[in-house]
């Protein structure tokens, strides 16, 4: 059997200390951002639509340096070497968010920014469930790897691939239970997305987070995850949550309220994501005049197909 790079990592970088680890990926990432390529230059070109003005060099090299040590930790969380993970975890706003549990679920929106689930790990730690949805990639055992470390980490995990939809599934796992939704949700891959201001563009990102708060009735909050304290071997991360989002008070009922809701949670995710761009790990398209039209109306058709 031929392993992946990926795979690979997962197998050997549990055997290492974390410093090196976190070492190695720091220099990877510094040649993946010379060397450029396709992935690279999409970043730069949705940090520039974020902010709305051209990151320089040193920027866009921060950012690939962040991306990949969102993937050395991935590797080493849940073994013995990166235990100390779950420290240095601040958490803005977690009082909040967790009191919000106290009668039922709460639905948390993300975006692919620090480290998630090392912010995710933590918030298990404290004692709260947490129950979130991952994309299926390639190959399975890969994705198995990704779902057996988050439930080692204490994660309850729904898998979705592109296209399909969970969110039934999703209502009723969670539905009168008293948990935390964390929904990774600033890109669609289910052909159903809305259509956003997001920073200086028009972005589609994913309706779950505002659809599921608004099918349960339950609260909605946003957070961003950047790091903080950054060294050649690891950093400390930064959890900012606010909340409950709320649409504006004229806003109609229905699906013009999912719309609505999801804006607002957008509009807080960029103004704290603008603090610190570099920590967004968006390489994907994600702003509509980068999509490809035909493309968008396929997934669309195959999602109200799948879906009637």
């Amino acid at each position: 059997m031929t392993l992946s790079p990926l795979q690979l990592a997962f197998a050997l970088a549990p055997r290492l200390p974390l410093g090196l680890v976190m070492w190695l990926a720091r220099a990877g990432a510094g040649i993946a951002a010379r060397c450029g390529g396709s992935a690279v230059t999409r970043m730069r070109s949705n940090i520039a639509r974020l902010t709305g003005t051209q990151p320089s060099d040193a920027l866009v090299r921060a950012a690939v340096v962040s991306h990949i040590r969102n993937y050395g930790e991935q590797l080493m969380l849940g073994s013995p070497r990166g235990a100390c993970l779950l420290e240095g975890v601040t958490f803005e706003g977690f009082e909040e968010l967790t009191a919000a549990t106290h009668d039922g679920p709460v639905v948390l929106a993300l975006g692919h920014s620090g480290s998630w689930d090392r912010a995710g790990a933590w918030v298990c730690s404290q004692g709260y469930d947490v129950v979130t949805v991952a994309e299926k990639v390639e190959p399975a055992a890969l994705f198995e790897r990704f779902v057996a470390l988050r439930e080692g980490l204490g994660m309850e995990i729904i898998g979705v691939a592109k296209g399909e939809s969970v969110f039934s599934a999703l209502v009723e796992r969670v539905r009168s239970r008293h948990v935390i939704v964390p929904l990774l949700a600033d890109r669609d891959i289910s052909g159903a997305g809305i259509e956003v201001t997001l920073g200086d563009g028009r972005a589609l990102v994913a309706a779950g987070p505002a659809a599921l708060a608004t099918r349960l009735d339950r609260p909605l909050f946003v957070a961003c995850i950047t790091y903080e304290n950054e060294t050649a071997t690891g950093a400390d991360v930064r959890v900012r949550c606010v909340g409950p989002v709320r649409p504006p008070q004229d806003t109609p009922g229905g699906g013009n309220r999912v719309e609505a809701l999801t804006q607002a949670w957008v509009d807080d995710f960029a103004g704290m994501m603008r603090d610190k761009p570099q920590d967004w790990h968006m390489m994907q398209r994600v702003f509509v005049e980068d999509l490809d039209p035909e493309r968008l109306a396929r997934a669309r058709a195959e999602h109200e197909r799948k879906n009637r």
